[in-house]
């Protein structure tokens, strides 16, 4: 099993992991549980396949799922900012609408309930040694280097984490709990987007029937598993990136049941959650914020 071959395997793994990581650390600093990234992905994937079949053009179908990524942060944050629902049970509501929505649409346009008919898969380019790469591998670690700097060293980041970590102190000297948490939302649903993009258009070719496999669910796990920060957060994608590589790959050098090898990026995010089980999240994350009653 060359090296260099599991490691451009790891890397194109980790890219739509990355992307949905950075959504769920975004909502995660503003105060927001995003259990949603699942149906998120899921849509972006098929929206993204979609527009690339009508149009012949693999970034118009990106920019879609970007677009429709941002249409359902506004969807979850309608649910959670204006009906006060609890996060948890609203993100995982929304994942088994995207599972039933895709279905149905994959049958109603296609007339299958499988995969999708193959389409032209977004520009990629040779890294030296490392093989070819989706240019979203750029894209993403760009806009790691962007939410480093922006929640880290503006004052846009510092509300946002003000918001996420005490609400009423927020509100008490005029910054809008409900405005951040909406722009962390809008902001979370356009990297889901680009994530379920990346996963179809940008790997496979094709929407296949709930394709994303809980790595919604993954992404989760890596923001808390990187300790609520930006580097942690890529260097845990990178290690769940290079399992799910690992198994696929020795799938066909070991006499290792695939069904066994599958389990091994969700058991090592079950190890590792169990160990890193003090890590310090934003304070008020989850709390439904209500004025004068927090």
């Amino acid at each position: 099993m060359a090296i260099s071959t599991l490691l451009s395997s790891s890397l194109r793994m980790m890219t739509p992991l990355l992307f949905a990581a950075l959504g769920v650390l975004v909502t995660s600093k503003a105060g927001v549980v995003n259990m949603g990234m699942e149906g998120n992905m899921l849509f972006g994937a098929f929206i993204s396949v979609y527009f690339t079949y009508v149009t012949g053009n693999p970034l118009v179908g990106q920019i879609a799922a970007l677009m429709f990524g941002m249409i359902y942060g506004l969807v979850m944050s309608f649910f959670i900012i204006i009906c006060k629902a609890n996060h948890t049970v609203c993100g995982l509501g929304l994942n088994f609408v995207a599972q039933g929505a895709t279905t149905v649409l994959l049958g109603t346009v296609w007339n299958t309930s499988g995969i999708s008919p193959s389409v032209t898969k977004f520009p990629s380019f040779t890294m030296g040694p490392l093989g070819l790469q989706s240019y979203n591998i750029i894209i993403v670690l760009l806009l790691c280097a962007l939410v480093w700097f922006t929640l880290g060293r503006t004052n846009f980041g510092l509300r946002m984490r003000s918001v996420g970590e005490n609400p009423a102190a927020a509100d008490s000297v005029g910054i809008s709990v409900g405005r951040y948490q909406l722009m962390a939302m809008i902001i979370a649903g356009a990297l889901g987007g680009l994530a379920g993009s990346e996963l179809a258009i940008g790997q496979t070719g094709s929407f296949a029937k709930l394709m994303t496999s809980s790595k919604g669910f993954l992404s989760y796990s890596a923001v808390i598993f990187g300790g609520y920060g930006v580097i942690g957060t890529i260097l845990t994608t990178f290690v769940l990136g290079f399992l799910d590589a690992f198994q696929m790959r020795a799938q066909t050098v070991f006499n290792i049941p695939g069904q066994l090898l599958l389990m091994l990026p969700y058991l090592f995010t079950l190890i590792a959650l169990i160990g890193v089980g003090n890590v310090k999240k934003p304070a008020a994350m989850g709390k439904i914020y209500e004025r004068g009653k927090f």
